[in-house]
């Protein structure tokens, strides 16, 4: 399996969530099933996105009373 050429790993690792190296490995992984799904070799950023998005969550719940 194979990266696309406009795949930009730094983009996912420069982003302001903080994610361990397991989340990493979990997304990397993710996106080349994404991929496999598809009947590609080639992993695209749209793959990589959807793995990003279903692996590292943001906290949607904001409770009034911690202010």
């Amino acid at each position: 399996m194979n990266l696309g050429d406009e795949v930009d790993l730094e983009d996912y690792v420069s982003r302001p969530d903080k994610i361990s190296a397991a989340e990493i490995a979990t997304i990397c992984q993710e996106a080349g099933m994404h991929a496999v799904r598809k009947n590609r070799y080639v992993i695209l950023p749209k793959d990589f996105e959807k793995g990003y998005r279903s692996n590292v969550k943001k906290p949607d719940t904001d409770f009034d009373f911690y202010k």
